[in-house]
């Protein structure tokens, strides 16, 4: 038990040992260093980092020479005295020259001659004053123009036909108006009534009603004035009256025939075969259709045509013709195919099938708006279904 007491003991001895004497064998911390800065501007220190300048090398120094004295001139001589000149000769006269003998003087010319005066030009003759012109007659007036003579008509040779009741082979002349009309008559049949030729007798003689050779109505009188045009004329059916045969009645006078009635019967017939050999005049063509109108068409076809993508049918080309009537609708049985691309004969008949859909269903009830003074140039149309371009002609 002191053994343990010990060894505590000991060991808070040394803690307290360490504790006191711990600084005692430690070193001194090193002192720390301290360097001066100094705050220097940017032009301060890039003229620090600059390079040094190059020393400038000396230039040899040249010795200079002292200028040699110049020396003084020497004194001029005094100058000689002039020699005297000799006298000089005095000069020779000239020897004066002759005179120079005076010209001859030249004759005097002789005065030009006096030019005869040309004789005086015959006087020209004053033309004589010309007559005042006449006054120039001032036409007069024109007249108005008579108006025009009435242009007969085509047929005016013709005779214009009476109406008539009746209608007959052989034509009648109308009666006298002063000629008696038997009065009609109906009575109920009696077995005791005298016989038909008795009653004959009775009878008093009239003239036979009036008669033609065609029926004469309304429809047939022409109201146009006669410079119009005369339609082509339409062939006349003579229609033949049936009736009862008449009890027999005595011969009544024939009238003579009229000879103009065979003359006129001639006339007619050669005009009704000349009219009919004549042929009919064509119908105006009209103006070509314009692109605007080719392009509506097209557009209205398009719009009811439909491809069938990704089968065989789409990538067929055909042209269809068909015809079209007066009022924009398509004759249903013209349509046919004129034309068509390789393929199939399945796959070229589809097409052809769709495309004719395709015409029949956008004329809509009305037909296509087609211009209809131009019925001559859109009557027969050729159309090409091309599934990139659909074309028309």
């Amino acid at each position: 038990m002191n053994r343990y007491l010990y060894i505590s003991g000991g060991a808070h001895a040394l803690v307290l040992a360490w504790l006191l004497l711990g600084n005692v064998f430690a070193t001194d911390p090193p002192q720390m260093q301290v360097a001066d800065v100094t705050v220097l501007s940017e032009a301060e220190f890039a003229a620090l980092t600059a390079p040094p300048a190059p020393e400038p090398v000396a230039e040899p120094v040249t010795p200079v020479v002292p200028p040699e004295p110049t020396p003084e001139p020497a004194p001029e001589p005094a100058p000689a005295p002039e020699p005297t000149p000799a006298p000089q000769p005095e000069p020779v006269p000239e020897p004066v020259p002759e005179p120079a003998p005076e010209p001859t003087p030249e004759p005097a010319p002789e005065p030009a001659p006096v030019p005869q005066p040309l004789p005086e030009p015959d006087p020209v003759p004053v033309p004589a004053p010309l007559p005042e012109p006449e006054p120039i007659p001032v036409p007069p007036a024109p007249l108005p123009a008579p108006p025009p003579a009435p242009v007969a008509p085509t047929a005016s040779l013709r005779p214009k036909a009476r109406p008539a009741d009746r209608v007959a082979n052989t034509p009648v002349a109308p009666p006298d108006p002063n000629t008696e009309r038997a009065e009609e008559r109906v009575e109920a049949a009696d077995p005791d009534a005298v016989s038909p030729d008795v009653a004959e007798e009775l009878r008093e003689a009239t003239a036979p009603p009036e008669t033609s050779t065609e029926i004469v109505t309304e429809a047939d009188e022409r109201f146009a004035p006669s410079e119009s045009i005369r339609p082509q004329a339409r062939p006349q059916r003579a229609a033949q009256a049936t009736r009862p045969d008449p009890a027999p009645q005595p011969e009544a006078a024939q009238p003579d025939p009229d000879p103009l009635s065979g003359a006129d019967d001639a006339i007619t017939s050669a005009l009704a075969e000349a009219l009919s050999a004549a042929p009919a005049p064509a119908a105006p063509t009209g103006p070509p259709m314009t692109t605007g109108e080719r392009e509506a068409l097209r557009l209205a076809v398009q719009a009811c045509w439909v491809v069938d993508v990704g089968s065989e049918a789409a990538n067929i080309t055909v042209t269809v013709g068909f015809e079209m009537e007066q009022d924009g609708r398509v004759v249903q049985s013209s349509l046919k195919m004129l034309n068509a691309s390789q393929g199939s004969a399945a796959a070229v008949q589809t097409a052809f099938q769709v495309a004719r859909r395709a015409v029949l269903r956008c004329q809509g009830a009305e037909g296509y708006a087609l211009p209809a003074e131009k019925y001559d140039q859109w009557r027969e149309i050729e159309m090409t279904f091309n599934p990139a371009t659909m074309r028309l002609r």
